[in-house]
């Protein structure tokens, strides 16, 4: 029988065999492949002690073409390797860089770390109970001492969670400076501001500033979803707001590029009042990006529908739909996943961070309503917001 969601590696040094011992420990996760160029690589070793199929070559190719591998880390560094990866993968496939993999392994790690605690710990304590059944009094302050430790772990668990949460925010914090200053010094070079430069060069640097500015909108993202994962719903302020007002406002802030794709806005309204109970700017964010993906991936010269009525449930309904290349019914609920994206909205936009959706969902979380979808592929789509009214 062929494994479903299986993953595979490409690369295999130090930090490649790091990654495999510890998915090796974690019970239901299958490891098909793992490559590398070198044949005395450490991981190899390692993968063929644990009967995983081992790969030669720099770009995998049978990995690629394989419909049941659902995740590729890939550890070895190389841009190069990882663009190639990304070009021809299939599209169900979801690959892992460098950067991104070896905080993954820190997360891992630090799990197995706790549940190696855990399980010692169940251990520890099954033994002391059975040789404790004759001397009840003691068992139950024994167990009263065991329950304060369980505690404790539980408490070490929220803490490695919040130390992930500071990990990522001091990760992308630490990457902001430097691809600002690159991005600057690159507008630099375009500009003509350090003499002349030729047509090839031109070129070159035109890509090195577009993948700036993937990076910064991705690192910006990333420091987002961090900050609402760690935030504490009862620190967020929420005050009155007109929708209607707050719609206008976002649209108003997206008119060039609406000009730029030749893409109309069509909103409806006679100037009423449709006031919601939220947090003003994490509204505005969640709409922006609604607003910002319909754009993206609509086709030119075509039109976006935004709503906002009122239903039977007396809720206010904040609805978007364009008319762009639409989502797979069983993409649905993947849209919403970090860092998720199928083939065709790559495609469509190749910057995509894959970290919008994920951010809007968890303001809508914040808001306890819920974002709907409904799409036919290559017709367009429609996202739906019910808001309880204030």
């Amino acid at each position: 029988m062929p494994e479903k969601n299986a993953i595979a590696i490409i690369g295999a040094g130090k930090a490649g065999k790091a990654l495999l011992s510890v998915l090796l420990q974690i019970p239901l996760i299958k490891i098909k492949y793992i490559s590398d160029i070198k044949k005395d690589a450490p991981g190899l070793i390692l993968a063929k002690r644990n009967d995983i199929e081992v790969i030669y070559g720099k770009y995998a190719e049978k990995i690629l073409k394989d419909k049941d591998i659902d995740m590729i880390f890939e550890v070895t560094g190389s841009d190069e390797v990882f663009n190639y990866l990304q070009k021809n993968k299939l599209p169900e496939c979801n690959i892992m860089n460098y950067s991104m993999s070896k905080i993954i392994f820190f997360l891992l790690n630090s799990q197995q770390d706790v549940a190696k605690e855990l399980r010692q710990y169940k251990l520890k304590l099954a033994e002391r109970v059975i040789e404790r059944t004759d001397e009840l009094e003691k068992a139950n302050y024994q167990l009263k001492e065991q329950i304060d430790l369980q505690q404790k772990l539980n408490e070490k668990l929220q803490q490695i969670n919040n130390e992930k949460t500071k990990y990522l925010l001091n990760a992308t914090h630490q990457l902001k400076a430097p691809f600002a200053a690159i991005q600057s010094y690159v507008d630099i070079l375009i500009e003509g501001y350090a003499d002349h430069i030729s047509d090839k060069v031109l070129v070159v640097l035109e890509k090195i500033k577009i993948r700036c500015t993937l990076l910064t909108s991705l690192i910006r993202k990333m420091l987002e979803l961090a900050n609402l994962n760690s935030a504490v719903e009862e620190n967020i302020s929420v005050q009155k707001e007109n929708l209607i007002d707050l719609i206008e406002k976002i649209i108003d802030d997206q008119a060039s590029i609406l000009e730029n794709h030749k893409i109309t806005v069509e909103f409806p309204h006679s100037g009423q009042k449709e006031n919601i109970n939220c947090n003003r700017e994490l509204i505005e964010t969640m709409i922006g990006i609604l607003l910002e993906n319909a754009i993206n991936y609509s086709f030119d010269n075509s039109t976006i529908e935004i709503t906002v009525e009122v239903d039977i449930k007396n809720r206010t309904i904040f609805s978007i739909n364009d008319h762009g290349i639409g989502i797979e019914e069983k993409n649905f609920s993947r849209i919403f996943n970090e860092y998720f994206r199928s083939y065709s909205a790559a495609e469509k936009y190749k910057n995509g961070t894959g970290l919008g959706l994920p951010i809007a969902k968890r303001i809508a979380e914040f808001h306890h309503t819920e974002i709907l979808v409904d799409s036919i592929p290559g017709k367009g789509a429609t996202f739906i917001v019910p808001f309880r009214k204030s």
